[in-house]
């Protein structure tokens, strides 16, 4: 009905999810995998019945240092998830690629090896191109606004193909 109601369809229960940002993908038998951010990474849960019923959270073992991720499907097929790797904090956010539904993932690309990078999002165009736009000391949890202004603030943008991923450069 154009959106005038909706009805709770399922819920996964994830332990230690640290903020509501999770994301859905469909695998290539059909389920759903749902990505939940946790206070130790990224939690996952899986439905078979289009998201009726959830199996229980357990670790993706995907890491992450709690903070928001992307992940995708492409047009190729695979998926592409944008997190950080080997970080301490909020650093090394890189852009990594899975031919086999998750169950492997490409050596990836790197995108920002500084510290306060965070919240990518993607968006694969009719160019071939893959746009990346993730933010950067955006001035989180500062006291004052003045402090918050002082930080750099910045939202950046990557551009890249999916060759770049896999050769990671």
């Amino acid at each position: 009905d154009n959106g005038k109601t909706f009805v709770k369809w399922g819920r996964a229960e994830v332990p230690n999810r640290h903020f509501d940002e999770h994301m859905v993908v469909e695998l290539q038998d059909g389920r759903l995998m749902m990505l939940v951010r946790t206070r130790y990474g990224i939690g996952v849960s899986y439905s078979s019945d289009r998201g009726a019923t959830w199996t229980e959270g357990v670790d993706s073992g995907l890491g992450g240092p709690s903070s928001r991720f992307f992940i995708s499907r492409l047009k190729s097929g695979r998926l592409l998830l944008i997190n950080h790797v080997n970080f301490t904090r909020r650093n090394n956010l890189m852009a990594l690629l899975s031919g086999d539904d998750g169950k492997t993932w490409t050596k990836g690309l790197m995108l920002d090896e500084r510290s306060a990078v965070s919240y990518p999002d993607a968006k694969e165009a009719d160019d071939g191109y893959i746009y990346i736009t993730y933010d950067r000391d955006r001035g989180a949890y500062k006291k004052t606004m003045e402090e918050a202004l002082a930080c750099e603030r910045e939202i950046l943008v990557a551009r890249v193909t999916e060759a770049d991923i896999l050769n990671g450069e």
